[in-house]
């Protein structure tokens, strides 16, 4: 009998699929780990949250631990619903591999904005972030543009398309942000962010590449602009000097009669030098 793979043990008997099973084993073991850790040796998620004067120490396992460790079990119960309710058809469309490079992609992303942003911001140096609710709502929209006339209910009872359920939730992000300060918010929006870059990367792609060339055009058009105002400028100096007028203009007569006593008296010299 064949052995089972590493993998198969994250399906739960094949009803997820492995990638998004590993990442809810991960958080549940790593939030409980760490809360009854807490209990005995201080608060260890200070150890695994994303805070940016770390990061700038070199603590560099921060950018990527931060996701999965839930404060507190209300927390970790909506968060493993939601990315089973929602991470569950990307990773079966997707597939295992996809899933995990796009779900470590989007925090890497958020973990590595947030610690530039805070080299910038000193308000942000000292902020704390743990939890996965930022790469959750990455997710959610995510699963929204991905399956845009798919229908899910708010609170069971408000239905709403895909595609409007990611836009919502990007809105609400940026409330919540206007109006309680973007420090608290800003793994969200690098999160949600990258996760609009990433499933846009071909728009994003054709569009930087259309710019590009029509920048290359208008820079060529002004080359040779520049180098046919020069040649005309240089075919204008060449008439003037080219012109067919064969006299030249007569001398002042002063100057004319200097010229010919200068002339005469040295031909004079000459015949009494003979």
């Amino acid at each position: 009998m064949a052995r089972p793979r590493l993998e198969d043990r994250f399906t739960f008997g094949g009803r997820l699929p492995w990638g998004l099973g590993l990442v809810l084993v991960l958080t549940v073991v790593c939030s409980i780990f760490v809360a009854v850790g807490s209990r005995h040796a201080g608060d260890l998620s200070d150890f695994a949250s994303l805070y940016p004067k770390a990061v700038w120490r070199l603590e560099l396992w921060r950018l990527v631990t931060w996701p999965f460790i839930e404060p507190g079990p209300i927390a970790l119960i909506f968060t493993c619903l939601l990315l089973y309710w929602f991470g569950r058809d990307l990773a079966e469309d997707w597939g295992s591999r996809r899933f995990l490079a796009v779900f470590g992609g989007v925090t890497l992303a958020a973990g590595v904005g947030t610690s530039l942003v805070a080299a910038i911001d000193v308000a942000l140096v000292d902020q704390r972030y743990v939890g996965g609710w930022a790469v959750t709502a990455a997710m959610i929209v995510a699963w929204g543009l991905w399956f845009p006339e798919r229908v899910v209910r708010l609170y069971f009872v408000l239905p709403i398309r895909g595609y409007w359920l990611a836009w919502l939730t990007i809105g609400i992000t940026l409330i919540l942000a206007a109006y309680s300060g973007w420090e608290r918010y800003l793994p969200e929006m690098f999160a949600e962010g990258s996760t609009l870059a990433w499933l846009f990367r071909r728009s994003i792609r054709a569009r930087w590449s259309k710019t590009r060339r029509a920048f290359a055009a208008k820079a060529h058009d002004t080359r040779l602009r520049d180098r046919a105002k020069k040649r005309a400028k240089s075919a204008d100096y060449l008439r003037l000097i080219e012109a067919d007028d064969d006299d030249p203009p007569p001398l002042p007569p002063e100057v004319e009669g200097k010229i010919k006593d200068l002339m005469g008296g040295r031909g004079k010299r000459t015949d009494d030098d003979d």
